[in-house]
C-alpha cells in the first residue's frame, strides 16, 4: 500500500518555474475537461457543432473584461495546431476552435516549463508570421498594464499621463529603428531587461482557465480572477500628482521597473492563500501555488530635491541610516531619467560596494538595464584624494553613470546633462524606515545636547580648542578664560 502511494506522488509530477509557480500532476486538469465539454455546449446553441467552440462564446465565459486579450488567445491557440499539423488542417476553421485543441492548449499553458518559454508563448500570442511590429507590441504591453493596474491594491488605477511617453521608450529600445523584430528577437530582449513583464498576465490567464467553470452560472458571473493579486508595488503617497508633470516615479514607471529589478525591491511583506468556497482544499492549493498570489511591498518616498534640496548633504541626510532596498532616480533636464537600484544601505566610501542586486536602468528616452551585479556603487562627499559625488558602473575608471559633487552636472557614457532633480524611494520594509526615524531622533539629540555643553574656566584652560586659537594669534582667549 505505501508503495502505491509513492508511484502516485513523482517528481515528474510537478513542474516548477524560476518564479516560483509550481503545477500540480494532471488529475488537475478534470476541470478543464469541464470547461471545454460547457463551452461546446453553449458553442452548439449558437452556430457551431458541439465540437467546436466559438470565439464569442470563449470570450464572453473567459475574458470577457479583456477582449483584446481574448482575440489574441483564441487565434494563438488555433495557429498552434495549423502548425502542429500542417497550415491548410485548420485554415477552414478560422472562426471556431476544437474542443481538443482547446484541451491541449490549456493543458500546455499549464505546464509551462520556465520563465523564458511563457515570455516566448506571450509574445506569440500578439505576433503574426512569427513577427512583431510596433503596435502589436505596445497592444501586449498596454494589456499588462491594464491587468496589472486592475490588481492594484488601492483599487482599479488605470490612468497615467506618462503612460504613452514609457511604452515608447520600451517600444524604441527594443526595436532598435526597426519595423518589425522576429518573436524570438523580441522574447530575448524581453528576458534581458524586463524578464518579469509577462508573469502575471500568465498567471491571470492560468488562474481564469482553473476556476472559470466553478464560477460559470454564479450571479453576475463572478470575476474568475478573485483572490488573483499581482506585484505591481503600492506607493506611499496621494495618487492625485499623477498628473504633476514634477512626479518623477508615476504609477507607470513602478509597473515597469517592477518588472526588471531583483525581487528584492518587490519582496512581499507577507504570503496568503485564495480561497474559493466552490473549489476543494486541494484545487484550492494548487491554485495558490500556480499563481503565486502575494501582497506586494510599500515603496515610501525618502528624498525629494523638489521639495528638499538638491545637494550632497542633504541626500546624505535623507538617505543614509536607511538600510532596507533603495531606489534612486535622477532626471535630465533633457529628458533623460535613469534609476539605481542599491539593495544595501548607501554609504560613504572611496571604494566601491553593493551586492550582486545592485542595478542600472535607463528609463527615458529608451528603457534598458544598463549595468547590474556586485560593488557598482560609489558615493564619496568628503574623504579628500578621491573623487567626489555619485559614481555608478562596473568599469572603476569610466562609470557609465556619474554624478558631481555640486549635484549639478549628470554624465551618461561621456555625454553630460543638466541634473533635474533627484528622488530615493526606500523599498523595505516599515521597520527599516522606523529604524531610520530613530537614528535620526538620536542624532538631533546629540547634537542639540553638544550645543547646550558649557565649559567651565578650568576645564577651557585644558581644551585643545584653545591652544589652537592661541597660535591663530588670538590670546585674548587664554587671559580671559583664565
Amino acid at each position: 500500500m505505501g508503495t502505491s502511494q509513492s508511484k502516485d506522488v513523482t517528481p515528474k509530477s510537478i513542474s516548477r518555474t524560476s518564479s516560483g509557480t509550481n503545477i500540480q500532476d494532471k488529475s488537475q486538469f478534470i476541470y478543464i475537461e469541464k470547461l471545454a465539454k460547457f463551452l461546446g455546449q453553449k458553442s452548439a446553441e449558437e452556430t457551431c457543432n458541439g465540437r467546436s467552440i466559438s470565439k464569442e462564446v470563449f470570450t464572453k465565459y473567459l475574458f470577457s473584461s479583456y477582449p483584446d486579450l481574448s482575440e489574441h488567445l483564441y487565434k494563438y491557440f488555433i495557429s498552434e495546431e495549423s502548425h502542429k499539423h500542417g497550415v491548410s488542417t485548420v485554415s477552414s476553421k478560422q472562426d471556431s476552435l476544437p474542443l481538443s485543441v482547446f484541451k491541449q492548449q490549456c493543458e500546455k499553458l499549464m505546464t509551462v516549463i520556465n520563465d523564458a518559454e511563457i515570455t516566448d508563448i506571450y509574445i506569440k500570442v500578439y505576433s503574426s508570421n512569427d513577427e512583431l511590429t510596433h503596435d502589436q507590441f505596445k497592444s501586449l504591453l498596454q494589456q499588462v498594464y491594464r491587468l496589472s493596474m486592475d490588481f492594484y491594491p488601492d483599487g482599479p488605477t488605470r490612468t497615467c499621463v506618462h503612460l504613452l511617453k514609457i511604452l515608447k521608450a520600451v517600444v524604441d529600445s527594443a526595436f532598435h529603428r526597426k519595423e518589425t523584430v522576429s518573436v524570438s528577437f523580441l522574447a530575448h530582449w524581453v528576458q534581458a531587461n524586463c524578464s518579469r513583464l509577462l508573469l502575471g498576465l500568465h498567471r491571470y490567464v492560468v488562474h481564469t482557465l482553473t476556476t472559470a467553470y466553478h464560477l460559470i452560472g454564479k450571479a453576475e458571473q463572478e470575476n474568475s480572477s478573485s483572490g488573483l493579486e499581482l506585484t505591481t508595488p503600492v506607493l506611499d503617497r496621494e495618487l492625485k500628482f499623477e498628473h504633476d508633470e514634477n512626479v518623477m516615479l508615476p504609477l507607470s514607471e513602478v509597473w515597469l521597473l517592477s518588472t526588471s529589478l531583483p525581487e528584492v525591491f518587490t519582496r512581499p511583506s507577507e504570503h496568503h492563500t485564495p480561497t474559493t468556497s466552490a473549489i476543494s482544499m486541494s484545487a484550492s492549493y494548487f491554485i495558490s501555488k500556480l499563481i503565486g498570489s502575494v501582497c506586494p511591498s510599500h515603496w515610501t518616498m525618502l528624498y525629494n530635491s523638489n521639495d528638499q534640496g538638491l545637494a550632497a548633504n542633504r541626500f546624505l541626510f535623507h538617505v543614509l541610516s536607511y538600510r532596507g532596498p533603495t531606489l534612486t532616480l535622477i532626471r535630465g533636464q533633457d529628458g533623460v531619467q535613469f534609476c539605481i537600484g542599491s539593495a544595501t544601505e548607501w554609504r560613504e566610501s572611496h571604494l566601491y560596494w553593493g551586492d550582486e542586486n545592485c542595478i542600472i536602468i535607463q528609463i527615458l528616452p529608451l528603457y534598458h538595464i544598463i549595468d547590474r551585479g556586485p560593488k557598482l556603487l560609489y558615493f564619496n562627499s568628503s574623504i579628500r584624494g578621491y573623487p567626489k559625488g555619485i559614481h555608478a558602473g562596473s568599469d572603476k575608471k569610466a562609470p557609465c553613470l556619474q554624478v558631481d559633487e555640486g549635484f549639478s552636472r549628470l554624465t551618461f557614457c561621456g555625454i553630460p546633462y543638466i541634473v533635474g532633480s533627484i528622488e530615493v524611494w526606500g523599498c523595505g520594509s516599515v521597520k527599516d524606515r522606523n529604524n531610520q526615524h530613530d537614528v535620526k531622533k538620536w542624532q538631533v539629540e546629540q547634537a542639540e545636547q553638544a550645543r547646550q555643553v558649557k565649559l567651565n574656566p578650568r576645564d577651557w584652560v585644558n581644551n585643545p580648542d584653545r591652544y589652537l586659537l592661541e597660535l591663530a594669534g588670538r590670546q585674548s582667549y587664554a587671559t580671559t578664560s583664565t
